[in-house]
């Protein structure tokens, strides 16, 4: 009797260890299955420390952005330069390295206008007139119209004095005015229309209607500015932004991102918990039903509540995996798309085992089109533990593998598809870099029960070194540069190695600031299990072992540790037998 595995996969907690399929495992570590070969991830690569502890983390301009809380940041649909905040106090804008409150303030009062020249009107051809003005930042943002003037009786050869403007606030940086005048149409309906555009200033302007002809209506009559406690921002097509407040859905004016109309506010039945964007849809999830929001502008969006009572337990834990947003739920992990929701988790690990990994803690990003997530839970001896699992849903069997790291936040490079994670509240690591060395895996079979008690006689697992030469010399080039930076530390006695002179959450209490130094040799074990007994250890590849005689077992199973690549594993009667 022989058996072979190949084609590995990872793991399926759901179904019993002596019933998994025969590429499955038990137990999936630090490992990457995506062409069928055990494949190690790689350690991560440091990137840099910030100045003070963070949740959120985003790469701005070539430069790192930490925040406490959970905040959302998005670039502007118009500047590169631009960054759009909100979950920091009041909404705000990054434009360079400054920062300023996202709402554009509107002069308060109203314009005074009066008859300057050629007056008094004509009975036969007065008409009422109005003026109103806006403030408009060097970024070409426009306020909301101050309130309308008074109205004045006018006729053609009559120039008007408008004064009554106001200083605008600094921290904003209004450079300019735009000032217009009102015109009523048959049906007397009246609107404002441009007249003239100017730099800040106290002084009186004079408007002769005769030459300074009306143009385009004010644009900003409606532009309200974003309410105080706006998060959750997301971006969408045709450049548009969407947030919310509560259970209040808000939607930008295209292209105008500082403007946050009132008239487009779409409400849900429970307060929302984040969103995520599809094509030109909003998926909003809630404490409660999710909801999909679709149109291709503000004024045309219309609603849908999705039937199904799945509460998203986590912001942090919500990831847009491309034609899908996945979130954690009470009963796994859902997936949003135009085709409704499906729970993908749930053919993969119970509804106990799921609560368990207490996904209201998620805090989760997405690589290589994986779900990835940070968890905290609390073992059986009530102590807090923190965990990191991929869901890989990339076939038609989803499962899961584990991973040795935690992360305090996760942040996506949509340019490269690179995934940087927060460890510590202050060091940001890539995932899996190209260029990091590769960490030990671990990986163990299914149990493996034969119809009747067997003895194999030899195994044979085949596999590849990972690294090329290339990246063995560069991995020993770091070791070389480790130990003299750990050198350096001791000869200064700066190790922080004394108890108490780190602060905790730093560094591993009574540790040091030393660096381990990484060989990078090559390294392979592999542990036969026989009921449940180690009986033999291996450490060869591509040529096969003797396996211990005088025995006969019915369960077997295989566990695989180092940083090789394995692409088969056999167990065979005799090695004649593996070799044919």
């Amino acid at each position: 009797m022989t058996i072979r595995l190949n084609a590995f996969s990872g793991e399926l907690p759901r179904i019993l260890p002596r019933l998994l399929p025969q590429s499955a495992a038990q137990i999936a570590q630090d490992i990457k299955l995506e062409s069928g070969a055990l494949v190690p991830i790689r350690r991560g690569r440091y990137v840099q420390r910030l100045e003070r502890a963070a949740g959120t983390i985003h790469m701005h301009q070539g430069q790192w952005l930490g925040w406490e809380g959970n905040v959302y940041a998005v670039p502007g649909p118009i500047a590169d330069d631009r960054l759009y905040i909100t979950g920091d106090g009041a909404p705000k804008i990054r434009v360079g390295s400054s920062t300023f409150a996202l709402a554009v303030p509107a002069p308060a009062t109203p314009l005074s206008i009066a008859i300057e020249d050629g007056g008094p009107p004509d009975e036969d051809l007065e008409q009422s007139v109005l003026y109103t003005y806006t403030w408009v930042t060097e970024f070409d943002e426009e306020s909301e119209p101050a309130p309308p003037s008074a109205a004045l009786l006018w006729s053609p050869g009559i120039t008007v004095r408008v004064s009554g403007f106001v200083t605008p606030p600094t921290d904003r940086r209004i450079n300019r005015m735009r000032i217009y005048r009102s015109q009523t149409s048959a049906l007397g309906e009246i609107a404002f229309y441009f007249v003239a555009e100017r730099a800040v200033s106290n002084a009186a302007f004079i408007d002769d209607p005769d030459a300074n002809e009306i143009q385009e209506q004010l644009p900003s009559l409606e532009y309200n500015q974003p309410p105080e406690g706006l998060t959750g921002l997301t971006s969408m097509p045709n450049g548009m932004l969407a947030a919310f407040v509560g259970k209040k859905l808000y939607f930008s004016e295209p292209w105008k991102p500082h403007a946050w109309p009132e008239k487009y506010i779409l409400t849900t039945d429970y307060p929302i918990v984040g969103l995520g964007a599809i094509g030109a849809s909003v998926v909003i999830l809630t404490t409660g039903q999710p909801y999909i929001a679709a149109g291709t502008h503000p004024e045309t969006m219309s609603m849908e509540k999705l039937e199904v009572n799945l509460p998203c337990l986590s912001a942090r834990g919500i990831v847009d995996l491309g034609m899908a947003i996945a979130y954690p739920s009470p009963d796994g992990l859902v997936l949003v798309s135009q085709g409704g929701t499906n729970v993908v988790t749930r053919q993969l690990i119970t509804r106990d085992d799921w609560q368990r990994l207490n996904p209201g803690s998620f805090i989760a990003g997405s690589f290589a089109g994986r779900y990835m997530t940070a968890y905290a839970y609390t073992d059986a001896q009530n102590v807090e533990r923190r965990g990191l699992l991929i869901i890989d849903l990339s076939g038609d069997q989803p499962f899961i593998v584990r991973a040795s790291d935690d992360a305090d936040a996760m942040a996506s490079d949509v340019s490269t598809g690179a995934l940087f994670i927060l460890r510590n509240e202050v060091d940001i690591y890539e995932w899996d870099a190209l260029a990091s060395p590769y960490a030990e895996m671990l990986w163990r079979s299914k149990k493996m029960v034969l119809p009747q008690h067997t003895n194999f006689g030899a195994i044979l697992i085949e596999g590849e070194d990972t690294m090329t030469a290339e990246q063995r010399a560069a991995a020993q080039a770091r070791a070389t540069e480790t130990r003299r930076r750990n050198r350096e530390l001791i000869d200064t006695d700066a190790t922080g190695g004394a108890i108490n002179a780190m602060p905790l959450g730093l560094v591993t209490f009574a540790g040091s600031l030393l660096s381990p130094v990484y060989e990078d040799e090559p390294t392979f074990a592999a542990t036969v299990y026989a009921d449940g007994r180690p009986v033999a250890q291996v450490a060869t590849l591509n040529e096969p072992v003797r396996l211990p005689s005088g025995f006969l077992a019915q369960t077997w199973e295989i566990e695989m540790r180092g940083n090789q690549m394995i692409t088969a594993i056999s167990m065979g009667a005799s090695p004649s037998e593996l070799a044919a």
